[in-house]
C-alpha cells in the first residue's frame, strides 16, 4: 500500500491514546503515549473507532434504490401503524437512555442493519440511519422530539449561521456584526436548571472579521473553526465544510466554480474543468434536414449541464460523512455530487429546486445521508425534498414552510429520523419524519426570520438563529436534567474530597505539628 493512503504516524498515535482514555484505560493510554514519544494531552476521544467505523461503511455506490422493495414493504409496514403508535409513546424515555446512558448495550432489531458502538457506560447514543428500504415502518411515526428551548445568547445584528462541533461538545454562532461566538453545550443545558448562576456557555468571542459571518463550521478535531465572510476573496464566501479528516476545506461561492484548501499548506484546488466535444455543425447549405443536428446540440447542452459545472453561484457545499465525494446546491436550481478525489461530477438533479430571492435562489442547502444513498436538500420554492442519489429521482417532498425571499437551512436529525428547517412566515422552526415527509411538529420562539438551523450529531438537539439578533439552544427535558444530575455528583464528589484532604491536614498537623512536650 502506498504512503498516499495511509495516514502518518504522528496523527495515528494521539488517536490509539485518545481512544484508550475513551475505553477507561487512562494508565494504559499515558504508558503508550510514553513509550511512543507522543506528545499529547490524555484527553478521551472515540475520534479512532468512528472512523473505523466510517472505514468499513461502504464506499457512497451511484445505484438506484429498489423502490419496488420500499412499495412493498410500505404495504406490509402499513399493517403494523397501531403498533408504531404505541411506540411513539415511549420515544422520549428512549432518548433519556441513550443520552443518559441507563441501558449497558443495545439488542437491535430483527433485520436491522443500522448498529452502532456504544462506548463505557453506554453514554454515547445510539445511532441510526435512514434506509427506506429496510425501515417503512417507522415511516408511521406522528410525533416529534420532545425540544425545549433552555438557552439563549444575543449578538448585536441579525445572526446568520449555527453549527455544531463534530462530537457535540461545542457549537458556533457567526453574525452580521462580523462575531463568533463558541458556546459549551453542556453549560447551555445546565442554564435551566441552575438559573444561569455562575453558567456561562460562551467560552469565547471572536471579532476577526471586518465583514458579516456567512458561514461556520467545526474541524473534526474540535479545537479549530473555519469561517467565511461575504467579502473574502475574489468572490463573497456562502459556505465552508471540512473534510472528514480534517486535511481539507471545501468553499462554495457566489462564483460557480468549487475550490478545495489544504489545510496544511493553503494551497487552492479546483475540479478540472470538464470539456464535452463540440455538437457537429448544421448543414444549412444542402438543405439537408438538420434535426438530427439540433437533437446532437441538445444532448451535448444535456451532457454539459450532467458533467459540467454549476452556472450560478453556490449557496452550499459539505462533505458526505465517509468523505468520499461532496455536494453542492447552487443558485441555478440544481444539486451536484462531486467525487472527491477525481473532482468528477457524478450526479447532477437539474431543477431541483426554483424560486427567485432578494440575495439567494434557487437550491440553498444539500446533504447526503449517512449511508450515502439519499440527499436532502432545501430551495426558494418552499419545498424541502429527500431524493434517491442513485437515481436522481424525488422520493417525496417536505411541504409546510415557506422560504422565498432568505436563504435558509435543512438539515437531518442526529439518527436522520426526522428533518428540520423553518417558516420564515411565521418565524417557527419546523419538524418532519425523514420517512413519510409528514409535518409533525413546530417550535416557537424566534421574534424574526430563522436564518440557520443545526442539528446535534450525537442527540436530539438543535441550536437555531435569526433577525433577532438571538441564538437559541434547544433539548430534551430529560438531556437537560441528566446534564444537571451529573453537574450535582460531580460537585458533591468535588467537595467530599475536598473534606477529606481537610481532615488529612489536620490530622498530619496532630502528629507532625509540634505539640505539647515536644522539643
Amino acid at each position: 500500500m502506498s504512503e498516499l493512503s495511509q495516514m502518518r504516524q504522528e496523527d495515528v498515535l494521539p488517536l490509539i491514546v485518545s481512544q484508550l482514555a475513551e475505553y477507561g484505560y487512562a494508565q494504559l493510554a499515558q504508558v503508550v503515549a510514553e513509550q511512543t514519544h507522543t506528545s499529547v494531552t490524555i484527553k478521551p476521544s472515540p475520534r479512532l473507532s468512528e472512523m473505523l467505523f466510517i472505514a468499513q461503511e461502504e464506499s457512497v455506490e451511484i445505484e438506484p434504490t429498489d423502490h419496488s422493495k420500499l412499495q412493498r414493504g410500505a404495504a406490509s409496514g402499513a399493517m403494523e401503524e397501531e403498533d408504531d403508535d404505541d411506540d411513539d409513546d415511549d420515544e422520549d424515555e428512549e432518548m433519556l437512555d441513550a443520552t443518559t446512558g441507563a441501558p449497558e448495550t443495545t439488542e437491535p432489531s430483527e433485520g436491522d442493519t443500522n448498529t452502532s458502538t456504544k462506548t463505557k457506560g453506554g453514554k454515547r447514543p445510539v445511532m441510526t440511519r435512514l434506509n427506506l428500504d429496510m425501515d417503512p415502518k417507522s415511516s408511521h411515526r406522528t410525533k416529534g422530539p420532545n425540544l425545549k428551548m433552555v438557552y439563549t445568547t444575543t449578538h448585536k445584528e441579525p445572526v446568520t449561521c449555527t453549527t455544531f462541533s463534530k462530537d457535540g461538545r461545542y457549537a458556533a454562532s457567526g453574525s452580521a456584526d462580523t462575531s463568533l461566538k463558541i458556546l459549551d453545550v453542556n453549560k447551555m443545558k445546565l442554564v435551566d436548571h441552575d438559573g444561569g448562576n455562575d453558567v456561562h456557555p460562551v467560552i469565547r468571542t471572536l471579532y476577526d472579521h471586518t465583514t458579516p459571518v456567512t458561514d461556520c463550521d467545526f474541524h473534526p478535531n474540535g479545537l479549530v473553526l473555519a469561517a467565511s465572510s461575504d467579502t473574502v476573496d475574489s468572490h463573497p464566501i456562502n459556505s465552508v465544510s471540512f473534510h472528514p479528516s480534517g486535511d481539507f476545506l471545501l468553499v462554495g461561492s457566489e462564483s460557480e466554480t468549487v475550490r478545495i484548501y489544504d489545510v496544511k499548506t493553503l494551497q487552492c484546488f479546483t475540479p478540472k474543468a470538464f470539456s464535452a466535444p463540440p455538437p457537429p455543425p448544421t448543414n444549412r447549405q444542402s438543405g439537408a434536414d438538420d434535426s438530427a443536428a439540433s437533437a446532437a446540440a441538445a444532448q451535448h447542452q444535456h451532457q454539459v449541464q450532467q458533467q459540467g459545472p454549476h452556472r450560478g453561484g453556490i449557496n452550499h457545499i459539505e462533505y458526505a460523512p465517509t468523505g468520499s465525494v461532496f455536494i453542492s446546491a447552487s443558485q441555478d436550481g440544481s444539486i451536484k455530487v462531486w467525487d472527491a478525489i477525481s473532482g468528477k461530477v457524478v450526479r447532477t438533479i437539474e431543477g431541483a429546486h426554483g424560486g427567485k430571492g432578494r440575495e439567494f435562489s434557487g437550491a440553498t442547502s444539500a446533504t447526503i445521508s449517512k449511508n450515502g444513498r439519499y440527499i436532502l436538500s432545501g430551495g426558494m420554492d418552499s419545498m424541502c425534498k429527500l431524493w434517491d442519489l442513485g437515481s436522481g429521482k424525488l422520493i417525496h417532498s417536505f411541504l409546510g414552510a415557506t422560504q422565498k425571499t432568505e436563504k435558509q437551512s435543512t438539515v437531518f436529525s442526529y439518527n436522520e429520523d426526522f428533518v428540520f428547517s423553518s417558516d420564515e412566515s411565521n418565524n417557527t422552526i419546523v419538524c418532519w419524519d425523514a420517512r413519510s415527509g409528514t409535518l409533525v411538529k413546530r417550535y416557537a420562539g424566534h421574534q424574526g426570520l430563522i436564518r440557520s438551523v443545526a442539528a446535534s450529531p450525537t442527540e436530539n438537539a438543535i441550536i437555531s438563529c435569526g433577525d433577532d439578533n438571538r441564538v437559541r439552544y434547544w433539548c430534551t427535558p430529560a438531556a437537560s436534567a441528566a446534564a444537571a444530575a451529573a453537574a450535582n455528583a460531580q460537585r458533591h464528589q468535588g467537595q467530599g474530597h475536598q473534606h477529606q484532604g481537610h481532615y488529612q491536614g489536620h490530622q498530619h498537623q496532630g502528629s507532625y505539628g509540634g505539640g505539647p512536650g515536644s522539643p
